[in-house]
């Protein structure tokens, strides 16, 4: 199975004067349809906004019905489930889903809190996961916005609203050893870090303008997106992917 993992588009309309970020989702869209190999699926990790607005939603949601195949959404600090969720035809309440596969669970997780930009994950969404987890015995990838571990090679590496809350998701999924990845954007950069023995990692904007940290000469001036090869065999592989 294989996922197109993209993040942080930060639509904004009117856009900023040079910022690109309509034309650099155009083109995500564009590459991911023209792979030889077409994902399964596709995973928006949040911050599809950059100012909440509905009109920014609309064309949000054009632009991935743009896509050749499935795709599914999570909001990042910049969204907001009140204005997401009719947009994209939401359920009312936490944006969370489980996507079952043969051989995997997807686990979409809403990380969104509702006072400050980082991240947050209550016990009523705790009690969520924990029933989804005890109910699979199949290898798990878990999708969030806001990484509950501290991220490498980053000035802000924690960026959840605390570490109580941070710990307490921690502590919950360390004892799954089916969960095998943790898949975040919200950094603006590539990073890694690990959760006891789960390995996570956050992917960067694919907005330029919004895009952080350094890279090598082939990504300068193209918009980058992530895909993940999910194995029978409960392993993964995962490589960035830059535009054409």
């Amino acid at each position: 199975m294989l996922i197109a993992h993209i993040t942080d588009s930060h639509i904004e309309i009117p856009e900023p004067t040079g910022a690109g970020r309509i034309a650099d989702f155009e083109k995500v869209v564009a590459d991911i349809n023209a792979l030889e190999q077409k994902p399964d699926l596709v995973i928006h990790t949040g911050d599809l906004t950059h100012c909440d607005r509905k009109t920014e939603y609309r064309f949000a949601r054009a632009l991935l019905a743009r896509l050749h195949m499935p795709y599914h959404v999570i909001p990042g600090n910049k969204d907001s489930r009140d204005q997401m969720t009719p947009v994209f035809d939401l359920a009312d309440g936490f944006i969370q889903s489980v996507i079952d596969t043969p051989d995997w669970q997807l686990v979409l997780l809403d990380t969104l809190s509702d006072t400050t930009n980082k991240g947050a994950y209550c016990q009523e969404r705790r009690q969520w996961l924990k029933d989804t987890l005890t109910a699979t015995q199949k290898p798990v990838a878990l999708f969030m916005h806001h990484p509950s571990f501290e991220m490498s090679d980053n000035p802000y590496p924690f960026q959840f609203e605390d570490r109580e809350q941070a710990e307490a998701f921690d502590t919950l999924v360390k004892p799954y050893t089916q969960i095998k990845g943790i898949f975040c954007g919200h950094a603006h950069r590539n990073t890694t870090g690990m959760v006891g023995e789960i390995p996570g990692m956050t992917l960067t904007a694919m907005s330029l303008d919004r895009r952080k940290g350094t890279y090598p000469q082939e990504m300068d001036g193209k918009p980058v997106y992530q895909l993940i090869s999910f194995k029978k065999d409960g392993n993964f592989d995962c490589r960035l992917r830059v535009c054409s």
